[in-house]
């Protein structure tokens, strides 16, 4: 079976944090075959210069009331895939409803003492959403605004980071390569961005 080349990013926030997509975030996925967006769009016309670089699957994210927004609300809550003989599940990662709004302002006020950070964050979600899709080889998410890679048993979790910049971390998007024994993850900083002039040399943070 053919391996496939699939851009991931999260969390741009537009029009309300960013006016556009960033230049940076579609050259680093131009040349991929297949992009996902795990959530936070605000509004769903903002996917459409992805669309001009490949086919384009998104999720809604969680309530923003200081920004005024949905998430995306009119995005579907998750996305299951079968991409190059992987089940793939696309979702923001946030928990739904009054609980989790609760506990996304318990996390903003123990990163604000610095009791705790977006890595725990993501340690935590890997592990409930691993729970939530026991059938899923890959699971792609989002909401924290920092880039996490890491195997759960045989299960491939990945966050891409955020193209909307965020207190104490890098805006990042991703390049995913999945075929028959392949499942790699390049992280690529928008800040420091080369686009590759050919198909990159991925890396796997963690090994399973």
């Amino acid at each position: 079976m053919p391996s496939s080349v699939v851009g991931l990013l999260s969390d741009t926030h537009i029009p309300r944090r960013l006016k556009r997509m960033p230049r940076a975030a579609l050259e680093a996925l131009d040349g991929v075959d297949l992009i996902l967006h795990a959530g936070d769009v605000d509004d769903p016309a903002a996917l459409e210069p992805l669309r001009a670089l490949a086919p384009v699957y998104a999720v809604r994210g969680n309530v923003h009331i200081q920004d005024f927004s949905d998430g995306g609300a009119a995005l579907p809550a998750v996305v299951t895939l079968q991409i190059a003989g992987h089940r793939v599940v696309l979702t923001h990662g946030h928990q739904p409803g009054a609980l989790g709004f609760f506990l996304k302002g318990l996390d903003v006020l123990a990163q604000w003492v610095r009791l705790t950070d977006n890595g725990q964050m993501n340690w935590r979600i890997a592990r409930r959403l691993a729970r939530l899709y026991p059938e899923a080889d890959v699971i792609v998410f989002g909401h924290t605004h920092r880039a996490h890679v890491e195997w759960i048993g045989r299960k491939l979790l990945v966050n891409p980071g955020a193209v909307c910049a965020a207190l104490r971390e890098q805006p990042t998007v991703a390049w995913m390569c999945l075929g028959e024994g392949i499942s790699e993850v390049d992280i690529i900083p928008l800040t420091q961005l080369q686009v590759p002039n050919q198909t990159p040399t991925f890396r796997n943070p963690t090994q399973r």
